[in-house]
């Protein structure tokens, strides 16, 4: 039939049986076409409204390699939906109230900070101080618990000194983001939610439920019917001197998100998986949604996990520092033809694909260990072994001197039937990936690409060949394909390596 025939199908009855056969010619040129044309893979526009919460890490300190994961998914996830239909934007929550922020505040006022450092890592040690002063110093402490409860109160002053602060910090945890290729599009500060009057809304709206309580003046909604036991039982929303908390001002920040998006999802760590179980529930009080969570687990280096509190702490700018050294000593091994110059940016961008690919391939909800001979493999399922396959294919597009895409032969080579129909699974897989949202889905597509065109590649001859245009147009295809998958994981796809 007519509908087969577009599928590049054809059927035969034969011993009472339907056959349905795959016409490789026709799948092949219906295919590159389809490649050509730009569009491949990506969905029609959805009309959804999503919000990507992601990172919102403290701006107490440098980014250290324990939460990589999250702004890797989260910018990944943005990509992968956004490539899908929707329409996405990016958000991260500025934490400039409570302890530690008028921590940093106390420190950046009362310590000097390092000298010559990239200014996050410079502040991070008055932040330290001031923690330190604020266990042992009677005065500090006073000083630092007066100027998170004038923040509370909404005092203009000293809401001013604290997020001033903590935009200090953001401007060097910034530059680290945007050396691992992410960008937030939007910073929501806590503080506006006091200052705005959401939170006070809040709290007459979460003060009226039947769930309600009251502890010493502190407010509380009793979730006990909700399963909630123990110390968590009380979701208290209120302090007893009636000012509102850290929590208070997540609820007000979520009915603020609804407001803007159709759906809200949250890129969390595996130990938040209770908060935004009780965010929910107070939410849903509100006659309000609960957003969606992506939930991940850590990431741990062979000497043991990184912990925010406790442990050894490695930094992400030491990791990026240390992937692209390692990248650089590689490149001078295989491309010592290479300028320096040009070996060191190449090295850039391969030690930040290296980490981010690395991250992205194993499933969120599963903890792992972080190799670096894993990660820099340019034989593996890693960054470099796809970035190169993208190189190898714009190099055999350079060196030829004919027009890609001319009609397939009568009978295509295993290899070239094997990389067609790895092709042919890139809508798909975008659509899983995205409805089911598994990003470790993208770089396992895009290693079985890489691998089916290695194969074709050493198989089947290209320039010179009979075959010369039609496979000239598998390989741009080829090249057009893996440069969306990488686009999508955040790894630049390199012309040459």
């Amino acid at each position: 039939s007519t509908v087969l025939a577009d599928h590049g199908l054809s059927a035969s009855a034969e011993g009472g049986y339907c056959n349905i056969t795959l016409d490789w010619r026709s799948l092949a040129s219906g295919l590159l076409a389809q490649i050509a044309s730009g569009d491949f893979g990506r969905g029609a526009p959805s009309g959804k409204r999503v919000l990507i919460e992601h990172t919102s890490a403290n701006a107490t300190g440098p980014f250290h390699m324990g939460r990589a994961r999250n702004p890797i998914i989260g910018d990944t996830l943005a990509r992968l939906l956004h490539y899908a239909g929707d329409e996405v934007a990016t958000e991260y929550y500025v934490n400039d109230m409570g302890r530690q922020a008028a921590t940093l505040a106390y420190g950046l006022s009362h310590f000097p900070s390092g000298d010559n450092e990239k200014v996050d890592h410079a502040l991070v040690k008055c932040y330290q101080q001031a923690s330190t002063a604020l266990e042992n110093d009677p005065t500090a402490k006073k000083a630092i618990y007066e100027l998170m409860e004038a923040c509370e109160q909404g005092d203009k002053k000293a809401i001013k000194e604290v997020a001033g602060a903590a935009e200090k910090m953001l401007v060097g945890m910034r530059i680290s983001l945007s050396r691992m290729g992410v960008e937030a599009e939007a910073f929501f500060n806590e503080s506006k939610l006091v200052t705005g009057g959401m939170v006070d809304e809040v709290v007459t709206a979460l003060a009226k439920s039947p769930l309600c309580g009251d502890e010493e003046g502190a407010k509380y909604l009793d979730l006990t019917d909700h399963g909630i036991a123990g110390r968590n039982q009380k979701f208290f929303f209120t302090r007893k001197s009636g000012l509102s908390l850290y929590t208070t001002r997540d609820v007000a920040y979520h009915l603020d998100k609804f407001d803007r998006c159709d759906v809200a999802i949250n890129v969390l760590g595996e130990d938040h998986k209770l908060q935004s179980r009780l965010l929910g529930i107070a939410l849903g009080e509100l006659g309000a949604p609960a957003p969606d969570a992506q939930f991940y687990a850590f990431v741990s280096l062979p000497g043991g996990k990184m912990s925010t509190r406790a442990g050894r702490v490695v930094y992400l700018d030491d990791m990026l520092d240390e992937a692209q050294q390692r990248a650089l000593a590689e490149l001078e091994q295989r491309r010592d033809d290479m300028s320096a110059k040009k070996r060191k940016e190449l090295a850039a961008i391969i030690g930040t694909g290296a980490l981010r690919y690395n991250i992205l391939r194993v499933q969120a909800e599963k903890g792992f260990t972080f190799r670096w001979e894993e990660a820099l493999s340019f034989e593996g399922d890693s960054a470099p072994f796809a970035m190169y396959s993208h190189a190898r294919c714009c190099a055999i597009l350079r060196r030829s001197d004919g027009d890609a895409g001319g009609d397939p032969p009568d009978e295509l080579h295993t290899t070239e039937e094997k990389l067609l129909r790895q092709l042919a699974r890139w809508p798909s897989t975008v659509e899983r990936a995205a409805n089911e949202r598994k990003m470790h889905l993208l770089p396992a597509f895009a290693h079985s690409l890489a691998a089916a065109f290695n194969g074709f590649y050493r198989d089947c001859m290209v320039i010179g060949a009979p075959e010369q245009e039609f496979r000239l147009g598998l390989v741009d295809g080829t090249r057009q394909v893996l440069a969306d998958v990488l686009g999508m994981l955040g790894v630049v796809a390199p012309e040459e390596m």
